[in-house]
């Protein structure tokens, strides 16, 4: 009862005017910005930061995760409307929901995609309240040695989850950790790869991140030149509800996809696109009518949207219980409370405890707010897109150097943006993956740090990671890690020549 007093004590103090507007506003410039085709959660929560500064905690917190849900939301617009996915998570719904468009039930998609990702939202809001209080109050217990091993495993799993092609995730990952060194060291003060003055304090993450997932989604833009032929498409406001029939077809794959999408979503490295992914793979070997999927099948829209929101606030359990971003956007997050002097880790919901519950009642409101907004202002959304498209890449690029330069009022952190704008885009061009890299530059910095602590602790001895039997747990998991890693590329080979006539 205690974290439900929490809670509502949260509710009072975020249910002002000015946070509410912020929380609603937050939600419509997410969902445009996640149904933009190339920009995604972690784009949208990128350009949104630089507003943070000066903000309070619960406000610049409120205003981010407000954006990173509404940026779920939006995803499905474009994917339903023009077969053009915002995000990669909205992949699965295009597959459904542009065939449902196509045969007249556009409305319909559109208005049961959102109750769906409200449902998902909801189911792991109430995981997050309920879960994540009990995870802290364990996690209090945990040492330097512990926290360095869930964080190495961590990365680990970004290998195994990376898909076809974990090469290119270990490679990214090991970027992202030599990056992570550039500047002085916390315990020696020995200074690494600082090759100019303004890198003795290392690279700011905000930057990086602005520079990675804004000006990189410009310049891939531009070369493909994406434009949203739309049309005018017209739908009644009765279209948007479901009626009795279509709910009670829906219903058990939106609980389904929740559960499953909360519980992919606190793992490291998974996120929405594979909780997605699973979720319409299991919902298919699960359907009495497995041939409707990708044929306009209401389950098979449902499912996936449902995981998709409900994998954020799953993939907030590990973030604000451990300190361990599940996600690429969750990472953005963390650095966010990094940039606000919070420290993430099992303390944070009890020495910050009013800030993590104020952010939490956002989200809660958000959701509402969202679903209300994705039913009723469809045609809105997608005028808005129609007319944004024309200036989308002077609009990010203006929010991004503007950005860039509000974090040190340098001239520096500019040159940063466009430097990692350059890698961004060569990296979607090569097909690598930014998530492990953002996952590793984050994580790197505190893992150092507790493998510091716990060599200092063993006095110098390795054997303090197998001292405990959780410590032991956590290295043979790292270990079995490894080797799948190893061994999924050669199994992923025999498979495709075994296929072979």
């Amino acid at each position: 009862m205690l974290d439900l007093t929490d809670l509502l004590n949260a509710f009072s103090l975020v249910a002002t005017p000015e946070n509410l507007l912020l929380i609603f506003f937050a939600g419509l410039i997410g969902t445009v910005v996640g149904a933009l085709p190339g920009l995604g959660p972690s784009a949208g929560i990128a350009l949104m930061m630089p507003l943070t500064f000066g903000m309070d905690p619960v406000a610049g917190l409120s205003l981010l995760t407000g954006t990173y849900l509404g940026t779920m939301y939006g995803g499905r617009l474009t994917a339903i409307l023009i077969n053009t996915p915002g995000d990669a998570p909205a992949i699965i719904t295009a597959l459904d929901g542009y065939p449902m468009m196509q045969s007249g039930r556009g409305g319909l998609a559109l208005g049961l995609s959102a109750i769906a990702s409200f449902v998902g939202g909801c189911f792991g809001l109430i995981m997050l309240i309920f879960f994540a209080p009990i995870i802290a109050e364990y996690a209090i217990f945990l040492g330097p040695p512990e926290y360095f091993l869930m964080m190495l495993l961590g990365l680990s799993m970004i290998v195994v989850l990376a898909g076809n092609d974990p090469l290119k995730a270990l490679i990214v990952t090991l970027l992202g950790v030599l990056l992570s060194t550039v500047g002085s060291d916390y315990v020696s003060g020995e200074v690494r790869y600082a090759v100019v003055p303004e890198l003795i304090d290392g690279m700011d993450f905000v930057a990086v991140i602005i520079g990675l997932f804004g000006i990189g989604e410009v310049l891939l833009n531009i070369e493909k030149r994406v434009v949203l032929n739309m049309g005018k498409p017209r739908f009644r406001m009765g279209e948007f509800i479901p009626g009795r029939s279509d709910l009670r077809e829906a219903c058990a794959p939106i609980m389904r996809g929740s559960i499953l999408g909360t519980a992919i979503g606190v793992l490291p490295g998974a996120g929405a696109t594979i909780a997605t992914f699973m979720t319409y793979i299991a919902e298919k070997k699960l359907s009495k009518k497995p041939e409707e999927f990708g044929k306009g099948s209401i389950a098979g829209l449902a499912a996936p949207e449902a995981a998709n929101n409900a994998a954020v606030p799953g993939s907030l359990i590990p973030l604000l219980t451990l300190g361990i971003p599940g996600s690429g956007g969750t990472a953005i997050m963390l650095g966010a409370l990094i940039m606000f002097g919070l420290n993430p880790g099992p303390l944070l919901m009890v020495q910050s405890a009013d800030i993590v519950w104020g952010t939490i009642a956002s989200l809660i409101i958000a959701n509402v707010f969202l679903l209300g907004s994705n039913v009723l202002l469809i045609p809105l959304f997608v005028n808005a897109l129609r007319l944004i498209q024309r200036h989308l890449t002077a609009i990010v690029v203006a929010f991004c150097l503007v950005g860039a330069f509000a974090i040190n009022y340098s001239i520096f952190e500019i040159w940063i943006v466009l430097i990692f704008g350059v890698i961004g885009y060569l990296m979607k061009k090569a097909d690598y993956p930014a998530g492990p890299f953002i996952l590793a530059l984050v994580l790197s910095p505190l893992a150092e740090n507790y493998f510091r602590q716990s060599i200092m602790i063993g006095q110098g001895s390795w054997g303090i990671f197998v001292s405990k039997p959780l410590t032991t747990t956590f290295t043979v998991c790292i270990i079995t890690v490894i080797i799948l890693g190893l061994i999924k590329p050669f199994l992923s080979r025999r498979n495709v020549l075994k296929a072979q006539p």
